[in-house]
């Protein structure tokens, strides 16, 4: 099981989105601390300023990184599919 880090601009997204959304994204989030390997819906991106992954969950993208030698997750950002990438 990896450890979920998030950042404070993570956490000020996390705020501003609906409940609802806000709980799939959680419960989707310790589903991938579970088992980040084997997780869908997760992808490599390229040419990202800030992370090298992102997992999506309905309309919502969450940006992370991933230590596998500390077994760490860090959420770097999450927020609306049309938004996220700017």
């Amino acid at each position: 099981m990896y450890r979920l880090i998030f950042t404070d601009r993570a956490l000020k997204s996390l705020k501003v989105i609906p409940r609802k959304d806000a709980a799939k994204i959680i419960e989707q989030l310790e589903e991938l601390a579970a088992s980040p390997l084997t997780k869908s819906n997760v992808k490599c991106l390229k040419n990202h300023p800030l992370a090298i992954f992102r997992l999506r969950v309905g309309d919502y993208r969450i940006l992370f990184n991933k230590y596998t030698e500390i077994e760490i997750v860090e959420v770097i950002d999450l927020g609306h599919r049309k938004d996220i990438y700017e």
